[in-house]
């Protein structure tokens, strides 16, 4: 390789690095120009969502009722993506994760709640999702997503809906990710409209 392609392989190379950092590979971004872009799952229409959901939004409507932004930015909906509100996202996907532990339901049960010491995939996202509501986000960009993983396995992800695309946090990862580089099949979703319902993807 002579010194000319060297030198546009490196420039390649660092060009990229601080992409991948951003998109939370390694680290929260400094600076707002340096913030990942995610690009959005795309929907196809309502479907039913998991039972274990109509049942706590039964038991606790207050956990699927809409709630308007405070205190952050939003655009058309979907949260503002500023360093702050992607560190506050992070902050709060690891600290939840460090704070339970996975317990997996017994007798096949499918039973979703909020907080606790330990819980299964749905429980993680739901206590982030209720935290991330607390902190002011809208309903809207919170929502609850169910996926394959790359063992053909079911699994719930909580999807943050931004205006620089969607990113997933996941209680199998420290690392806030963009829902293309989880390597996971996204089956549905609940509607960015209305939190009682389901979208297929």
């Amino acid at each position: 390789m002579n010194k000319l392609i060297r030198m546009l392989v490196v420039s390649a190379v660092a060009a990229i690095l601080p992409q991948v950092a951003s998109a939370g590979f390694f680290n929260v971004p400094k600076q707002s120009l340096d913030l990942p872009l995610a690009g959005k799952v795309n929907t196809k229409g309502y479907t039913l969502g998991p039972t274990g959901f109509y049942v706590l939004c039964t038991t606790m409507p207050s956990a699927c009722k809409v709630q308007r932004a405070r205190n952050v930015g939003t655009a058309a909906g979907d949260i503002k993506l500023t360093v702050d509100a992607l560190s506050l996202i992070d902050r709060v996907n690891r600290d939840i994760n460090g704070s339970m532990r996975p317990q997996a339901e017994a007798g096949g049960a499918d039973v979703w709640k909020i907080g606790g010491s330990s819980g299964d995939c749905e429980d993680y996202a739901l206590t982030k999702r209720a935290a991330l509501l607390r902190k002011g986000f809208p309903s809207s960009s919170l929502l609850m997503t169910s996926v394959i993983t790359r063992r053909s396995e079911s699994h719930a992800v909580l999807m943050v809906r931004t205006d620089r695309g969607d990113f997933v946090l996941d209680n199998l990862s420290p690392l806030v990710k963009p829902w293309s580089a989880t390597g996971y099949r996204f089956i549905s979703m609940q509607s960015p409209d209305n939190p009682r319902m389901w979208v297929r993807l």
